[in-house]
């Protein structure tokens, strides 16, 4: 039986590695965490924000 207290250690764990800060490459030739080349017409943003504290990750967007 799992204890409550092991519960509450891995939802703790997993909410600290969700918000965790996004630092990896956030360019059109280099986007987000799967390195994709955004195709021809597109490029790479971040999301949720543009703030990079807020930031969680890049991806193509079609402007």
């Amino acid at each position: 039986m799992v204890s409550l207290k092991s519960c509450l250690a891995l939802v703790a764990a997993s909410l600290s590695l969700s918000l965790a800060q996004y630092t990896g490459s956030c360019s059109a030739s280099d986007c987000g965490a799967s390195h994709k080349v955004c195709p021809r017409g597109y490029l790479c943003v971040p999301y949720p924000s543009f703030d990079p504290a807020l930031r969680q990750g890049c991806t193509c967007s079609y402007a």
